[in-house]
């Protein structure tokens, strides 16, 4: 794991103030128009982009600052994780969270569609299911109207 604060030569107490005033000085000094042709400085100015996308905004800074403690202390969770460092997805979906995690992909799907493709159970509840889970015909039916004979 990077550590941003190192990229930026920061304390994990720096200011906002601080950290957008070195990251414009090292964005300056590093930016590809002034170093052209230079791949070491380019490389340097992208890390420099990344750490002040992630320590300039006060949410994703905490949860860096969460995921740094818990890389630095060596705890892990499931699938060698930090300790912290994942959120529950169904939490995550609902707070509208744009991050796709591929582990629950089955889960999503099975959300979305009402059924598990690798069991082929299907989660509507019993009063509501229908023969095929995946029918559409009620909502062809609300836009387009019922279908003529």
């Amino acid at each position: 794991m990077i550590n941003y604060y190192q990229v930026l030569g920061l304390s994990q107490t720096a200011t906002p103030a601080e950290i957008k005033q070195t990251y414009r000085r090292l964005a300056k000094q590093y930016h590809p128009d002034t170093n052209q042709g230079s791949a070491e400085a380019e490389q340097k100015f992208k890390q420099v982009q990344q750490a002040y996308e992630t320590l300039g905004n006060e949410d994703a800074r905490h949860k860096y600052d969460q995921k740094l403690a818990g890389a630095s202390t060596g705890s892990t969770g499931p699938a060698g994780q930090a300790a912290g460092s994942r959120t529950t997805r169904s939490s995550a979906a609902s707070a509208g969270d744009k991050n796709f995690d591929p582990r629950d992909v089955q889960t999503q799907f099975e959300r979305f569609f009402g059924f598990n493709p690798k069991s082929n159970d299907a989660s509507i509840k019993k009063d509501d299911k229908k023969k095929n889970p995946l029918d559409t015909s009620a909502i062809f039916e609300q836009y387009f109207g019922p279908r003529k004979k």
